[in-house]
């Protein structure tokens, strides 16, 4: 049994060339995709923000951020990338594969940790059945999602190994500071 897996969170539209688009988020794609197909054996499991309209963190809803990720639209899709270059077609996107967080409405969800898979599995769930033990994580945006899914792998006993070349970001001071942080907590970067 495979003890490893790889998270990539957020790959979507609108945080790659969209209404929030990050930093860095072209090459933070084309290096996840790297990632797995150098190592089909491991499985990949991919988080989504999957907000209503009416989701609390849009500024028009008194929240911080503009509309983003809203179910249902491009800007909430998985880069396509990832359905046309990933060889290894049981790790390509899917039913089984995907998971949503920010569905409630009322709530801020940055962490993939709790996502919710078609089934009604947590990451954590899939995780445990699958008895992983070593965790890659790629994705948007390093300060946000990125921080909060890699902290919570980390205080649930998983190895946590950040795919450095994989991430995008807000801005390059946040996203150095934050990669120096998980450093000091134990978190591997390559």
């Amino acid at each position: 049994m495979n003890d490893k897996a790889h998270i990539v969170v957020d790959m979507l539209y609108d945080f790659i060339d969209g209404s929030m688009a990050c930093h860095n988020s072209a090459n933070a794609v084309e290096n996840s995709i790297l990632f797995i197909n150098s190592n089909p054996g491991i499985p990949v499991y991919y988080i989504t923000d999957s907000h209503p309209a009416n989701h609390c963190s849009f500024k028009e809803n008194g929240g911080i951020w503009p509309a983003h990720c809203v179910k249902g639209t491009h800007g909430q899709k998985i880069h396509e990338a990832y359905y046309q270059k990933v060889e290894n077609k049981s790790n390509s996107p899917c039913l089984i594969n995907t998971l949503l967080k920010g569905e409630d409405p009322a709530k801020e969800q940055y962490s993939g940790f709790e996502a919710i898979g078609n089934a009604g599995e947590t990451l954590k769930d899939y995780l445990l059945q699958k008895e992983v033990q070593t965790v890659y994580v790629s994705g948007i945006a390093t300060e946000y999602c990125i921080n909060e899914t890699v902290t919570d792998l980390q205080k649930a006993g998983f190895k946590v190994i950040l795919i450095s070349k994989a991430l995008a970001y807000v801005n390059e001071t946040g996203h150095k500071e934050t990669l120096e942080k998980l450093k000091d907590s134990g978190i591997e970067i390559i």
